[in-house]
């Protein structure tokens, strides 16, 4: 009988029935966060956890970031790394790391935003097309592949081919063993497209007379005769929903608002600080103005923005 360490160091080699193998992508989900045990109950429960983080905070470490749709996927893996012997013995010395050039239609100004992602170390969520999500787990959490990512595009067309509107990012993974030795998948009930992007709104100080200050809420984008000014799409359901204000040190110092209005004719909010908390303010004071969060303005019919802070000068 032979002697063997397979009991000690290898597996067996059955296969379980319906067992998944990747698709072909459909879309990634940049995701740095953890879904625990209790979000992987079932297929449902695991998709409303990802809709829901997709309408978190950016600055939320569970923020979901979806990405356009693939078009086209091409395999730009290293090759393996082969060594031989004189006599025509060879193996394989060192295995290449996947990766993916990936072609996705975005505008000029949604390539800006994608390219602060360039060479940043992230995770991501992969979903083929066959409904599956692929990531890996730590302990009991789900997470996704650490990766690298490179967007390109912006270039004009040359007629030759589809290019107008074409960006392609290159996801270059960092650990074959995360990606394939510790792959997992979850399957999921309903509608992908529900995992939403949200847009940046910025707000910003138009004018003031005393404690009573003027502020615009918009998308600042590619076009170069003005930005996406959302009052009229949102202004009165935003001005009912509740902002508050800080100053002091990390701004923990709350500042009242007395109301929250809407101006017509600015097309903009104005925001009413009490006026003897304001008044007591010393002069060039920082004041930290707070919209509400994503969550709270999906809740009030105000959808795919997050409003970012201002901060004002007294």
């Amino acid at each position: 009988m032979a002697l063997s360490y397979c009991a000690k160091s290898v597996s067996n080699t059955g296969e379980l029935a319906c067992d998944k193998a990747k698709g072909v992508l459909k879309k990634i989900f940049i995701f740095n966060g953890l879904l625990s045990p209790s979000d992987l109950i079932d297929e449902d429960t695991f998709l409303a956890k990802l809709v829901t983080n997709s309408k978190l905070s950016k600055s939320d470490s569970n923020k979901v970031f979806p990405i356009n749709e693939a078009q086209e996927i091409a395999d730009a893996s290293d090759a393996n790394k082969e060594g031989s012997l004189g006599l025509g013995f060879k193996a394989i010395l060192l295995e290449g790391k996947p990766a993916y050039k990936v072609k996705i239609f975005a505008g000029g100004d949604l390539l800006k935003r994608l390219r602060t992602y360039n060479n940043q170390t992230i995770r991501v969520i992969e979903y083929d097309a066959n409904g599956v999500f692929w990531g890996t787990k730590s302990g009991g959490n789900f997470k996704g592949y650490q990766v690298k990512l490179f967007f390109t595009g912006g270039k004009l067309a040359t007629g030759q081919n589809v290019e107008e509107g074409i960006v392609e990012f290159t996801m270059s993974v960092l650990s074959t063993s995360e990606y394939i030795d510790n792959s997992f998948w979850m399957e999921s009930n309903g509608n992908v497209e529900d995992i939403v992007g949200l847009l940046d709104v910025k707000l910003g100080k138009i004018s003031n007379v005393a404690n009573v200050y003027k502020i615009s809420m918009k998308i600042v984008g590619s076009n170069a005769k003005e930005d996406y000014n959302i009052y009229a799409d949102y202004g009165a359901l935003i001005a009912a929903l509740t902002f508050t204000a800080g100053t002091g040190t990390n701004y923990g110092t709350p500042l009242d608002i007395t109301s929250v209005a809407v101006d017509a004719n600015l097309e903009a909010l104005t925001v009413t600080f009490d006026a003897v908390d304001y008044a007591a303010l010393p002069a060039l004071t920082v004041i930290k103005l707070i919209p509400p969060t994503p969550p709270v303005l999906d809740a009030g019919d105000v959808t795919n923005i997050e409003l970012l802070p201002v901060y004002l000068i007294k």
